[in-house]
């Protein structure tokens, strides 16, 4: 795994001791998790709380946490040392921070929702308006974007270095970008606990009428105002994790691409975890892979 500093410079391979970037289908789409060797002063600094680093993508990534950890072996008269760090998407960084003054937007564009929040992204591929948007004080803004995504029966997933949102159903139109062997996955069956985690809404209208949403399986039930059938539906429609899988490393693959099987099935990456480890620390050899957390449509 490629990282730059701060100052343009690559960090050395043998210092980093292992990295995960991952993609996801949240409103914060790109995180990363490393521990790096710790170097000289200079070094040190960049790797400091709201540094940044960034990928070969050309991404950009913010420092939200680091930690110094000392280590137990020494180098001559030097205690050695390593930095535990984690990072979030530069572009969407505003978005995860708990708010101190309250957003309240109504019939906004989603890219207007995350430019209040603080979020330096130029706009949002296939946005939308989106009704009413409120983010009290004291909450984050990601929790209440990912109800908005929910009611709207989409995602949003970080491709070619924009935002997108792209509806579930069309998640499934694309054309693959991998095509693995039915072996090559482990399994995942969840039918009882989609009944209690999965629930169907109901509403009512201006005239105090029940409004409902999608009643056609046994699940649980949840009131939610202000919302028309279609909105209704949309909330109980969502991907369900269906297989896990491990595969070479290759960081062309992201979340909310489409994964195909030899059997036929057809699945969407929800997470994907690029791994590396150097192996540096017990002489080994490095080891890196991709690991892809897959789901299916469930209505």
């Amino acid at each position: 795994m490629i990282l730059f500093l701060a100052d343009g410079k690559q960090i050395r391979g043998d210092l980093i001791k292992s990295a995960v970037l991952r993609s996801d289908l949240a409103p914060v789409p790109m995180t990363l998790e490393a521990d790096i060797r710790a170097g000289d002063a200079s070094l040190d600094k960049l790797l400091a709380e709201g540094q940044k680093l960034s990928i070969s993508s050309g991404d950009t990534l913010h420092i939200v946490k680091s930690v110094r950890v000392a280590e137990r072996s020494t180098q001559g008269t030097r205690e050695m040392a390593s930095f535990r760090i984690t990072a979030l998407l530069e572009s969407c960084l505003g978005v995860a921070y708990v708010r101190s003054r309250a957003i309240i937007k109504e019939s906004a564009a989603l890219s207007a929702i995350y430019k209040a929040a603080g979020a330096t992204i130029k706009a949002v591929d296939a946005d939308f308006p989106v009704p009413r948007f409120y983010c009290p004080v004291g909450e984050t803004p990601t929790f209440h974007v990912a109800r908005v995504l929910q009611e709207e029966g989409g995602v949003v997933r970080w491709k070619a270095g924009r935002l997108q949102f792209v509806r579930l159903p069309d998640l499934f139109k694309q054309a693959p970008v991998k095509t693995l062997p039915d072996n090559a996955s482990d399994d995942v069956d969840g039918g009882f606990l989609e009944r209690h985690e999965v629930p169907w809404f109901f509403s009512l209208d201006a005239n105090g009428a029940a409004v409902f949403g999608n009643r056609e399986k046994p699940r649980t039930v949840r009131y939610a105002p202000f919302k028309d059938a279609q909105r209704l539906r949309n909330m109980t429609r969502c991907l369900v994790h269906r297989k896990t899988v491990r595969i070479d490393y290759d960081s062309r693959i992201g979340a909310g691409d489409l994964i195909a099987f030899a059997g036929g099935e057809k699945l969407v990456v929800v997470t994907a975890a690029h791994a590396f480890g150097s192996g540096t620390d017990d002489g080994g050899a490095s080891d890196t892979y991709t690991r892809l957390w897959l789901g299916a449509l469930e209505e």
